[in-house]
């Protein structure tokens, strides 16, 4: 099965759960014709205006301004990169064969837009078969009951989809989307590199926004940090074979965009259960901030759309033949119960070869492998735990950053303090 999500932070496209393509949604155009990904990205502040990164988002007609070889509007550039695709999957832009694609769209894109995209993806050689809510093909797999909501953001604005998890049908469907230009990645970023511009000039007389090239650096730098989820940034820009660097905490972002998470949170409304993608929990701040205000957060893995639709393979793709393409807004839940049995409970906190078993609080620092103070605790809620990093600890959990209280099972391992550690589930049980 061929997956394409295009969400522009990362579109992405999988054949049979494995990545072949992934780049943001971003083009550089010039006469030459255009160029996607971060290779656009890192000519973007050299090159502003022939630099695009909303046509994804637009799906529309729209002009290019200026147009490029080849690209006249917002359209254009959608089938161009996706060509790029079916060169990814080893197919050129002439060959007869045309792939059956799965399309998860974010809960925003309209009715008209989805029109568009059926057609641009039939000129660029894709048979689309079905459309999928990607909120809700992530959270089908979860252990959920009730409403709740899912949080996401692409480029240009966040995306809270209430999402109806009935156990009696055992299905989840989005009910209503909200959309919040507040909290699209773009503008984000934006705010952010501002901040690591103003501790160059304190830090170095130099102000690196002056400058394209140094511009540029900086923000390809923040960029990065912010996908590796780094505790800390460390931003270097040379100019006149002059060397500067600054470090930047991600707490001192989480800071700047603070406004911007009170929008979100007041359009969220009251505390309640909140599913987050994972490109909403690399903003710096943001969970600690909703958990703060009560909310309980499940995160969702990288994979967690393409899982869900591999998952549900005769709800995506029936048998049958059937004219164009189906829009599936509704999927089959995991029961609750379903999802207890799949998770294990650890039992001891593994370090250094010496395993200690876990308490209803279990301070890291208190383990006699340790050296130090890794800063974080493992918390026991009934047969549930949770991995709860201190204040501005640099704690990464099965390598991503967190900065808030995670949910954890056997199994997850735990870098803090310049230590692994590892959750375990150790049986009592003997051979008779």
């Amino acid at each position: 099965m061929i997956v394409l999500d295009i969400n522009d932070v990362e579109t992405t496209l999988y054949r049979d759960g494995e990545i072949v393509y992934r780049e943001p949604g971003f083009a550089f155009v010039d006469n030459d014709g255009a160029v996607f990904g971060r290779e656009a990205l890192s000519r973007s502040r050299l090159h502003p205006r022939q630099s695009h990164n909303e046509f994804w988002q637009r799906l529309n007609g729209d002009p290019v301004s200026p147009p490029g070889q080849g690209v006249a509007n917002q359209a254009d550039l959608v089938y161009l990169q996706l060509l790029a695709m079916r060169e990814a999957l080893g197919l050129g832009p002439t060959d007869a064969d045309r792939p059956a694609l799965v399309v998860a769209a974010p809960s925003t894109v309209t009715s008209e837009q989805f029109a568009v995209l059926l057609g641009i993806a039939g000129e660029a050689g894709f048979e689309v078969r079905t459309i999928v809510d990607a909120a809700v093909a992530a959270a089908c797999l979860l252990p959920l009951s009730g409403s709740c909501r899912l949080l996401d953001l692409s480029l240009h604005r966040g995306h809270v989809t209430h999402l109806d998890v009935d156990p009696g049908q055992a299905t989840v469907r989005r009910t209503s989307v909200d959309e919040i230009p507040a909290i699209g990645l773009a503008s984000l970023i934006e705010g952010w590199v501002d901040v690591v511009a103003d501790r160059f000039v304190d830090g170095t007389r130099f102000d690196p926004l002056r400058i394209a090239e140094t511009e540029q650096r900086v923000f390809e730098q923040v960029v990065a940090g912010i996908e590796a989820g780094d505790a800390e940034l460390t931003i270097e820009v040379v100019h006149d074979e002059v060397a500067r660097r600054v470090t930047v905490a991600r707490h001192a972002l989480g800071e700047k965009s603070r406004q911007r998470y009170e929008l979100l949170a007041r359009s969220i409304g009251d505390p309640g259960t909140l599913v987050m993608s994972h490109r909403m929990r690399r903003l710096p701040g943001l969970a600690g901030f909703l958990q703060d205000a009560g909310h309980e957060l499940l995160p969702l893995a990288p994979d967690a759309v393409v899982a869900g639709i591999a998952e549900n393979p005769d709800h995506i793709q029936p048998d049958g033949a059937r004219a164009g393409a189906r829009l599936v807004t509704s999927l089959p839940s995991r029961s609750e119960s379903q999802g207890a049995m799949l998770r294990e409970p650890p039992t001891h906190l593994l370090c250094a070869a010496v395993a200690i078993p876990l308490a209803e609080d279990t301070n890291a620092r208190d383990h006699p492998g340790c050296k130090g103070s890794p800063g974080f605790r493992v918390l026991r809620a009934d047969r549930s735990f949770s991995v709860a990093p201190a204040d501005g600890a640099d704690v990464a959990l099965n390598g991503s950053h967190i900065d808030f209280e995670h949910p954890a099972e056997a199994g997850d391992h735990i870098v803090a303090g310049g230590q692994e550690f590892q959750l375990i589930s150790v049986s009592d049980q003997q051979d008779g």
